[in-house]
């Protein structure tokens, strides 16, 4: 059976060559974007390497569009072996802790962190109950940058957020059954 990917924020950059590789070695890959048209553009992309890259509108930041491609993953694939949380926004490496506008670290902190939660909490069980999953959280290297200084600590700790909360969370959720 061949696995399914689907990789969140996909039409472009990183998310589209992760679609690129995983068509290249035989998935069926999931490319996602919040426009339909974005998605199916980068999709057409990658027509010439296979014919399994598939594409769907996501918005990761709405409850009812995770579970319409939750829905849409079962009824198509059966199942999804690797979710790679790679959407994004708001690198403001420019804005100091002090001087950050709360409303954008909001949308931020909505976008990178609950979004990539929203979606493990959407698949998590589907693999846990077919015996066998990934989970990829996508982020950069400012999550790791100490020498960025005070003045940036909103970014850092925004990417912190994304690659250990959710991160440990997931693998306390009784994954020894089947990693």
């Amino acid at each position: 059976m061949k696995k399914t990917a689907l990789i969140t924020g996909s039409y472009r950059g990183l998310g589209l060559e992760t679609a690129r590789q995983l068509a290249q070695i035989g998935y069926s890959v999931i490319i996602t974007a919040r426009s339909k048209d974005k998605a199916k553009l980068a999709a057409s992309s990658l027509d010439s390497i296979s014919d399994q890259v598939h594409y769907h509108q996501l918005d990761i930041n709405s409850q009812e569009s995770v579970n319409k491609i939750k829905s849409w993953v079962q009824s198509e694939f059966g199942r999804l072996d690797v979710l790679v949380n790679n959407a994004a926004i708001n690198y403001d490496t420019w804005n100091s802790a002090l001087a950050a506008d709360l409303d954008e670290i909001q949308q931020t902190l909505d976008t990178n962190l609950m979004g990539a939660w929203r979606m493990a909490q959407a698949f998590l069980p589907q693999m846990k109950d077919t015996g066998y999953g990934r989970i990829v959280n996508v982020s950069s290297g400012a999550v790791a940058l100490s020498g960025m200084g005070e003045e940036h600590r909103a970014i850092v700790f925004r990417k912190q957020l994304l690659m250990y909360f959710p991160l440990n969370w997931l693998l306390r959720y009784q994954t020894r059954t089947f990693w």
